[in-house]
């Protein structure tokens, strides 16, 4: 049965998913594309070469060791689960944004507004969900807003940093 987080754990289990999502921009190289290179039947990449193994792995642990401090900072072990879960979910979000945009004929790096900021979140949402944590409603309403605002400025000073190559 689903537990309803308190507000204050919604937001701790949340957090791990930002940096899961943030991580994989670190990675300064090219690794193993996830699709192996393959296309889906419409001829396109499966999910391109944008989404390594070597960037989900960076962003499950970069996530996992935030829920790990923020579990050891509240004395609450179930967020070291919850964020591990919302750091998987964001991943597959991620991924499963990527494998849309590839279907919608948009390459690696084209815009794709409020999917590209919402595809980790809502998977994040829906891994907390399936492990059995419900984040409570009105952090999920009002998280969605500040996760646009922060993608979109993290993704800005990436962008300034030389560490993608496109503000969004």
């Amino acid at each position: 049965m689903a537990q309803l987080l308190t507000p204050l754990e919604s937001i701790l289990a949340i957090i791990p998913a930002l940096a899961a999502n943030g991580a994989p921009v670190l990675l300064k190289y090219h690794g193993t594309p996830i699709d192996g290179g393959k296309r889906f039947l419409d001829g396109r990449p499966v999910l391109g070469p944008g989404k390594t193994w070597e960037g989900l792995a960076t962003g499950i642990l970069y996530g996992s060791v935030i829920a790990l401090l923020a579990a050891s900072a509240t004395c609450n072990p179930k967020l070291y689960a919850a964020g591990v879960f919302a750091s998987i979910g964001a991943m597959l979000g991620d991924m499963l944004g990527a494998f849309i945009k590839r279907r919608l004929g948009l390459e690696r790096g084209a815009p794709a507004p409020l999917l590209d900021q919402l595809d980790f979140y809502s998977g994040a949402l829906l891994a907390l969900y399936a492990a059995g944590y419900v984040v409570h409603p009105a952090v999920a309403l009002t998280f969605t807003p500040i996760v646009i605002a922060l993608h979109r400025l993290t993704n800005m000073a990436a962008n300034r940093l030389r560490l993608k190559p496109v503000p969004w």
